[in-house]
Order: C-alpha cells, then structure tokens, then sequence
C-alpha cells in the first residue's frame, strides 16, 4: 500500500514538473487585472498580446509595451511616465502560479502580484487613471466627454480607424484623450489596434486661419505622434505637422458621435 502511494506521489509531482515545463506564449496571453487591496475601486493590469506586445490597464503614467518568457520568470518592458520624463523600464517577476483563471507573479520573494483573466476590460477601467489626471479648478464646471470617430486613409493599408474619446471640463479648452488606432489588414490580412494618450490643447488659429480652433493631442509617450484637428461644429479635420490642411481629396475628418 505504501509503495502505491508512493508511486501516485512521484506521478503527481512529474505531471505537475510537466506541466510548469510546458509553459508558452499562449498560456499567458490575455487581459489579467490586479484589484488593489488598499482601494478595491481602483482596477489595473496588462494585456498580453500573443505577438509578444504588451498594454497597461488603467495606469496612464506606466506604460507596458512588451513582454516575454524567461524559463518561470515573465520580463515585462514598457516605459514610466511622470515628472516631465519619460524612463523606459524592465521588470522581471517569477511566476509563482498560472491557471486558466489566474496568475500570481512575485518578486524577490517579497512582493506578490495576483491578477485574474478577463475577456473584457469595462471603460471605466481603461479610463480611471487618465480622469484622475485631470485635475478640476474651480469653476470649470461638470465633465464633458466626447467621442470622434472615422476612418482615414493609410499609405499601407486600406486606412486607419481613429476613436478618439476626449475629456475636458466644461469652460476649460484644455483635457485628456485616449486614442484608439485600427489599422485594416495590416498584417497578413489582420487588423491591428493600437493604443495611446496623453494631453489635449485648445489653440487659437491654424497656419491658413488665425480664427481657427485647432484641438492638439500630445501623447504622455513621447515616442508617439503628436496630432493636430481643427475643430468644426460637429466633426475633427486632421491637420498636417504646420496645422495646414491636407493637400488631398481624401477624407480626413472624424465625425462627433450621438451620446
């Protein structure tokens, strides 16, 4: 009886040895959120790309980028956003546990992480730490948030669709964006999205009209674009680097969506 016990404990502890062996790429992509113990409102975490790219959830300033496997430690890299600088970063954590549902990181044996999988991340999440940057004065009023959205032409794909939320408060021209690029069948017959934001600026006139509205979006990576549109009624125009229009007779506007 013993020696049959003996040789269940040996299977189990091979099958499990197989098993963290057995670890890929795909074991770990997905959306994993962290709830914070000291305020359970506040929800982050990072999205795992099977390309080996890498997203934040909810944290504005901390950019993840990218991420790989190193034998049972996870290397996320990305930048840190804050101060006026921007400082690019690589953390190594071991994986202490990973199931279907959940995932526990740690590092140095002291601080530990434990994130769940989610199929999706409701806005409030992805916009928590943007809002919170945006600082409230007094008398600027409610906050306003509105939606653009279109698509543009692309040299190297069909085009681009732009979603673009902004956040400002009511009589304040400055707020926060986050944009949503789509690029169509841009590989290997695939979309792909990317993500950013940062700051938006209200500036008066545009290389061609000093009467202008020109609504400028300056990402909190500075590796990004900075983006430039003129503002009229109910839609945004993309401008040129000068703010001068497009030379082209293709579309280049975005339109304001309903509520």
């Amino acid at each position: 009886m013993k020696k049959s016990m003996t040789l269940v404990v040996a299977a189990c502890i091979l099958a499990s040895c197989h098993t963290a062996t057995q670890r890929t790429e795909k074991d770990f992509a997905g959306n994993w959120i962290e709830v914070m113990p000291a305020n359970p409102q506040i929800i982050q975490g990072v999205t795992l790309n099977t390309d080996g790219t890498a997203s934040s959830i909810g944290m504005a300033t901390l950019k993840y980028e990218s991420w790989s496997l190193n034998g049972n430690k996870l290397v996320l890299n990305g930048k840190s956003i804050g101060n006026g600088q921007t400082i690019d970063f690589s953390d190594t954590l071991d994986v202490v546990r990973l199931t279907p549902d959940s995932l526990t990181l740690e590092r140095f044996g002291t601080y530990r992480i434990d994130y769940y999988r989610t199929t999706e991340i409701p806005v409030i999440v992805k916009d928590k730490a943007l809002l919170d940057s945006l600082k409230k004065t007094e008398g600027t009023g409610e906050l306003m948030k509105r939606v653009y959205r279109g698509t543009l032409p692309a040299a190297s794909c069909p085009g681009i669709v732009y979603d673009i939320t902004l956040y400002n408060y009511q009589h304040s021209g400055d707020g926060v964006f986050k944009t949503r690029l789509t690029y169509l069948e841009a590989e290997n017959g695939q979309d792909r999205t990317f993500e950013c934001c940062g700051r938006q600026y209200t500036l008066r006139g545009s290389a061609t009209d000093k009467d202008a509205t020109v609504l400028q979006f300056v990402p909190f990576d500075r590796d990004e674009d900075t983006m430039s549109f003129l503002l009229e009624d109910d839609k945004l125009t993309l401008l040129d680097r000068e703010l001068k229009p497009i030379d082209s007779e293709l579309n280049y506007t975005l339109q304001l969506q309903p509520d």
